[in-house]
């Protein structure tokens, strides 16, 4: 994950914590020039604060922070160009201010999935689903589409996937899942009623269950044992579409299927090229 994304989702930073966290998103110039003292003077916190927040970061020491923050700059840059997420074009737009208008919603809703990365977790997740006997999807309303593309992906090169659209049979695949089946649930804000009761009974299951949410506070994600999220921009009820949250969603399964597909490249395109239905 990006470390300027990190600083701005992290929850238990404490207060004095907070405060260099937004430091650092605010100064980075600072963080890349200054040596730890300076650092705490100019941000009126301790110099153990500093190292508690590197600490909590998983970072290795202040040299590991001037790094990513330096490097990172450019993509976090990129990613604070002002968009309306929400009402991306206006009433009056022309057809042209439109098309550009979205065009720079995608690269911006791309460039944040990409930046809330966690590559190992997110490898963690492709291992699983390479190794899974059953996979299961969860989508809920708005996101079946996107479920059914990865479904349909995954088929063609031979990896059976079931999408479970409905609560009922939500219930009753979580209630028979078994060790070794993976279960991916997709909710943008857990504003679906039975969600919460499905997570509970697939908890008590050894299935491994891997949700894809926003970076909004969730109460789902206690059940997890893998969390991948959406770019977070989009409000879930005032907004034209759910432009963002759909193209990030797309992007997140993509990158799931390609990365599963390349753990065994050539038996996966050999098995789609040679079992191919137009």
């Amino acid at each position: 994950m990006n470390i300027y994304s990190q600083l701005k989702h992290y929850k238990n930073f404490t207060d004095t914590e907070k405060i260099f966290a937004q430091f650092i998103l605010e100064h980075p110039q600072d963080i890349i020039q200054l040596n730890v003292h300076q650092l705490a003077k100019s941000s009126f916190v301790s110099v153990s604060t500093i190292y508690r927040v590197i600490e909590k970061l998983e970072l290795t020491g202040l040299s590991q922070l001037k790094m990513l923050v330096s490097s990172q700059y450019e993509s976090y840059l990129h990613e604070q160009k002002q968009t309306d997420y929400n009402y991306p074009f206006k009433k009056n737009a022309t057809h042209y201010e439109i098309m550009h208008q979205m065009k720079t919603l995608y690269e911006q809703t791309l460039s944040s999935t990409f930046n809330l990365i966690d590559l190992e977790m997110f490898l963690k997740v492709v291992q699983i689903i390479d190794q899974a006997n059953h996979i299961s999807l969860f989508p809920t309303i708005g996101n079946f589409f996107m479920a059914e593309c990865f479904q349909q992906n995954m088929l063609e090169i031979g990896k059976r996937v079931e999408v479970y659209t409905q609560s009922y049979y939500q219930h009753w695949c979580a209630a028979t899942c078994q060790k070794d089946d993976v279960v991916i649930v997709i909710s943008y804000a857990n504003r679906t009623p039975w969600l919460l009761d499905v997570m509970k009974d697939l908890s008590q299951s050894e299935a491994t269950i891997v949700l894809i949410s926003s970076t909004h506070e969730n109460q789902l994600s206690q059940y997890v044992d893998y969390h991948l999220y959406f770019c977070s921009y989009e409000d879930s009820e005032e907004k034209i579409a759910s432009f963002s949250s759909r193209i990030s969603l797309q992007y997140l399964l993509d990158c799931l299927y390609a990365c599963y597909f390349n753990r065994n490249y050539d038996k996966h395109l050999k098995y789609r090229l040679e079992n191919y239905i137009d």
